[in-house]
């Protein structure tokens, strides 16, 4: 019941999501908030598919689907689902990931309250978690691999989730994921070799940089591969790609490679870690100084100013992440490749570089 201004109440229901748009917590006018709850009160909407309508039905998301306020409320309503939780908290769309560590005395009992605070969270404001989606994974030799619970419900564990269109195990290993970008990458490359009759390098190689190479190097800095296995699975597939040019087949892979003006997939990848590298010394990536590299304070050392401080690890997976296996090859850099002032000058002078390098 809210009080009006005259001598009578009205009744009017607000749910917990329009009680949250209420709140001084986004400063939304109140005309705005009302307007957003009769716009979402007994609205119907339907879908088309192939031309064809559904029939009309009654909208109980709160989420209008198809819209631009669709994702603006959607993001209000779970933009406060981290609060109070005390371990590191990644928000994604509709996914919510909580990393604790729990080798530590109270790591466990840490990660148990802060399921129990989504609990809360979902309750408080109407919710609910699909429980079944909601998986734990154990990260780490050490680990306890204790048992979760949220809604009393087990938390199933899982060794490989995919995160973004990437394969994440629980040893931090990318075989699995150099396998499915294989998988993915030669069947379309066999849709091409099938549907395209021409072989001609100006028709083949355009298809193949479009729609076969990026499977093998979306987001490869992440799952950098260091396993020769792994490498010869990936560069197997561009190995194919040039066998599929007139008049090229009979010729070594490196000739091929000459031949049509390209590099290897490694050394491709070599190029994009030292790009990315440039993108963050540089701010061209906006994240928080010191927060991917450091920065070497010794000026006596031989080199240019901008040398990358190397962290010190026990494991031998770690050498192989972009924050490690980056450094030394950035810091033996001439200083008129790193002082280059834009990106396409800093792949020039790379190429310039590295030619020089294969020359010695």
């Amino acid at each position: 019941m809210i009080p009006s201004d005259n001598n009578y109440n009205v009744c009017i229901h607000y749910s917990p999501s329009m009680l949250k748009l209420r709140s001084n917590l986004y400063s939304l006018d109140s005309n705005i908030v009302d307007w957003i709850r009769q716009w979402l009160s007994d609205r119907q909407q339907r879908v088309v598919v192939n031309g064809v309508y559904s029939a009309q039905g009654l909208v109980t998301s709160g989420v209008p689907q198809g819209s631009v306020l669709g994702p603006v409320l959607f993001n209000i309503f779970i933009s406060d689902i981290a609060e109070g939780i005390n371990g590191k908290v990644c928000l994604f769309a509709d996914d919510t990931k909580i990393c604790n560590r729990v080798d530590v005395p109270g790591g466990i009992s840490q990660m148990t309250n802060d399921l129990g605070k989504l609990k809360k969270w979902s309750e408080l404001w109407q919710w609910s978690f699909n429980v079944d989606k909601c998986k734990i994974m154990h990260l780490g030799r050490k680990n306890p691999r204790a048992e979760y619970r949220i809604f009393d419900t087990v938390l199933t564990s899982t060794s490989e989730e995919r995160d973004l269109g990437v394969i994440i195990s629980e040893d931090l290993r990318v075989s699995s994921q150099c396998n499915r970008a294989a998988g993915n990458s030669s069947r379309m490359l066999g849709c091409v070799g099938r549907g395209i009759s021409s072989r001609k390098r100006e028709v083949l190689m355009p298809l193949y940089r479009a729609l076969a190479r990026p499977h093998l190097e979306y987001c490869v800095q992440y799952w950098r591969l260091y396993l020769q296995k792994d490498i010869d699975i990936l560069e197997r597939v561009q190995r194919r790609a040039t066998k599929m040019v007139y008049g090229l087949k009979e010729k070594s892979y490196q000739e091929r490679l000459n031949d049509l003006n390209m590099y290897s997939l490694e050394k491709r990848r070599d190029r994009g870690d030292m790009i990315a590298t440039f993108k963050y010394v540089k701010g061209i990536h906006k994240v928080e100084e010191g927060s991917i590299f450091k920065r070497k304070q010794n000026s006596k050392t031989r080199g240019h100013s901008l040398r990358l401080e190397g962290q010190r690890f026990k494991s031998n997976i770690r050498k192989h992440y972009f924050t490690e296996r980056v450094v030394d090859t950035w810091n033996s850099l001439a200083v008129e490749v790193v002082e280059a002032k834009t990106v396409i000058e800093f792949k020039q002078a790379w190429d310039r570089h590295k030619a020089i390098l294969n020359k010695r």
